[in-house]
């Protein structure tokens, strides 16, 4: 049977970039798991060409990519000729398999396009909006069918029966919703921890524990109280926080 090509998913670089990037064994093809559930795996991006990199033995090339929510790298290895009349400054609609090598996250590009009605970009940003709507329609809907199922599995069969939600996104979705748990898990431990070290007899310094976590102040605040109503902390007076 022939295998078909993997629909190229348009996306921001930011979903690519802040996402996780998942190794799969055998034929299946490696993914990036976005923050939103999303499984990305050879993907559609419009995005401004910042920087161009041709190598002397001409068998290796890349463009940095900018799409307004972050960069990536386009690399090319030999078939260097789609890159010939792109030049730094262009618009350019690119279609890839995302890759991974040594912790870089880039896109091992089949098309690379010029854009020049800057329109394009307007109408990618809506199809990207109008997408995003959808998948937050089916995330809502997966996590909703997700309290009143027995398993993962029991919840697929359903949401694609019910729904026709792929089991693929269906399984994405509750990915993400686990990462979530674990980031939450780590942020809460590593604030405990700053608390005990930073801590000089009398409790530590909220400014303090603020600056030194590098985390946003409303993360900080909804941990702090987790740990004040878990008993976990307690406040020996105002700006102060102690552990037990």
């Amino acid at each position: 049977m022939e295998k078909k090509r993997l629909t190229a998913v348009k996306a921001r670089i930011s979903s690519i970039t802040s996402g996780k990037y998942v190794v799969r064994e055998g034929f299946e093809p490696n993914y990036i798991l976005s923050k939103r559930g999303g499984l990305l795996s050879r993907v559609r991006i419009m995005a401004t060409v910042v920087d161009k990199f041709v190598s002397e033995t001409g068998k290796f090339a890349s463009l940095t990519l900018d799409d307004g929510t972050d960069t990536v790298r386009a690399k090319v290895f030999n078939a260097l000729s789609m890159l010939d009349n792109i030049a730094v400054g262009d618009i350019v609609d690119a279609i890839g398999r995302i890759r991974e090598y040594q912790g870089e996250i880039y896109i091992a590009p089949e098309i690379v396009t010029k854009i020049d009605n800057t329109n394009h970009e307007l109408l990618r940003e809506l199809e990207l909006r109008m997408q995003d709507r959808e998948h937050e329609k089916k995330r809502e809907l997966i996590l909703e069918y997700q309290k009143q199922s027995a398993d993962a599995e029991e919840l697929k069969k359903y949401m694609f029966e019910r729904f026709g939600i792929a089991a693929e996104e269906t399984e994405a979705v509750l990915q993400s919703e686990e990462s979530k748990e674990e980031k939450v898990i780590d942020e809460k431990s590593k604030i405990l921890e700053l608390i005990t070290t930073m801590d000089t007899g009398q409790g530590c310094d909220y400014s303090e524990l603020l600056n030194a976590s590098g985390m946003n102040e409303e993360i900080i605040d909804s941990i702090v109280n987790e740990l004040l109503s878990e008993g976990i902390c307690f406040e020996p007076k105002p700006g102060k926080i102690k552990k037990l």
